[in-house]
């Protein structure tokens, strides 16, 4: 029996599927501190359960594909509200490190993709997806460049960024906390302490709860204004020779409009525009979960594993030998790289955990936690859009 679903239907089973994840990842204690996505927890269960009862004949379960197109959208959209280069640039030389480390984990997560890619016989361009497209990228950004054209025309490149993104959530709960309490405990107490800052940048400050209509609705309008106006710039590029995806477009439309609104001394309200991302990207990647193909999935895992195995080598080098240098080698400089192997390899939140586990045991590292936030949120999504972008045309994507 074949059940086609629309897209409110659709929209019911991602969120059925993200609450159903809240409560097994309270259930699994280990899943929580791994800080896997109740998206993907439940997901992975239910894509497999649905796999199967396609595969015996019993059922197969079509999702509309409509609300997952507009969702990615207003997820890349938030991305570009929250990449303020004033702020950025302000934040000292700590975060100019983290964003020189982010660019090479960048190219030699890529590069290093393209390599295992080519020797387990598979085209160079799926290499991307075992590269910074899961791994910096993450889910999100695996699901969308597999949606793009230049993903469409990569055979299993929605299963590969997929398998590789979640490897790499596990990966970077596993190795950085190591690896940070290694060079934490291995640092002199006569060491240079994080002589790359000038002083401390201001934390940013606190606003009340996103509760208001009042708030909602010019955000709402600017990020409608992202989803209209993405689509001239990605033709206006092609004109000029350069390809880029629509989420990519979109996403530079928001980096432009936020920084003209903070040039004019009218910042947007990013709080409600992360909070409307955030939202959107849960959904989003309950969809993408829904339809995975596990048997393309099993089919890779030996590649999966090898590219993962690669991966953490590559980015501990990076975090040791640039960031640990840069950063005085420390437990600042500790800090900052376990900071940055956990959201390199896996997320955002799993880079965080690590650094405040580490302050329970070393002390507080302020300076190092102001440059990850900042650095990691502020420049990672775009820098890795426009190279990937740029690394997809090499290829001949």
């Amino acid at each position: 029996m074949t059940v086609e679903l629309s897209g409110v239907w659709t929209l019911f089973a991602a969120l059925a599927t993200i609450e159903l994840g809240k409560r097994i990842n309270r259930a699994v204690p280990l899943i929580e501190r791994g800080n896997i996505p109740p998206a993907v927890t439940a997901g992975l269960a239910l894509s497999l359960l649905l796999a199967g009862a396609r595969a015996g004949g019993w059922l197969d379960v079509r999702f509309a594909t409509a609300p997952r197109d507009v969702l990615l959208l207003v997820f890349f959209a938030s991305l570009g509200f929250g990449a303020h280069l004033g702020r950025l640039a302000s934040a000292g030389k700590g975060a100019l490190v983290i964003c020189v480390a982010i660019t090479l984990a960048i190219l030699a997560q890529n590069f290093a993709g393209i390599a295992l890619a080519r020797g387990f016989g598979a085209e160079s361009a799926a290499g991307l997806f075992m590269g910074s497209i899961a791994y910096l990228g993450g889910h999100g950004t695996a699901t969308a460049w597999a949606n793009a054209p230049e993903g469409q025309a990569v055979a299993g490149a929605f299963e590969i960024g997929i398998g590789s993104a979640t490897l790499g959530l596990v990966l970077g709960g596993l190795v950085a906390g190591p690896v940070a309490v290694w060079l934490a405990t291995r640092s002199s107490a006569q060491a240079r302490h994080a002589t790359v800052f000038e002083g401390a940048a201001p934390a940013p400050g606190v606003q009340e709860p996103a509760f208001s209509s009042d708030r909602w609705i010019p955000c709402l309008l600017w990020i409608l204004a992202c989803l209209a106006i993405g689509p001239w710039v990605r033709d206006g590029a092609a004109e000029l020779g350069f390809k880029m995806p629509t989420f990519l477009a979109v996403l530079l439309t928001g980096v432009l409009i936020t920084n003209v609104a903070d040039a004019a001394r009218r910042p947007l309200d990013t709080e409600v525009t992360d909070l409307v991302g955030t939202i959107a990207l849960r959904i989003f990647l309950a969809i993408a979960m829904l339809t995975l193909d596990w048997a393309e999935l099993a089919e890779k895992l030996p590649m999966l594993l090898a590219g993962a195995a690669a991966q953490a080598a590559v980015t501990v080098l990076i975090a040791v030998v640039v960031v640990y240098t840069l950063f005085g080698r420390d437990r600042e400089a500790a800090a900052a790289s376990g900071g940055f192997i956990g959201f390199s390899l896996g997320a955002m939140p799993v880079g965080l955990a690590v650094m405040r586990r580490l302050n329970n045991s070393v002390g507080e590292t302020p300076r190092a936690l102001l440059a990850i936030t900042l650095a990691a949120s502020l420049y990672t999504d775009t820098a890795n859009a426009l190279i990937l972008a740029a690394l997809f045309r090499w290829l001949g994507g």
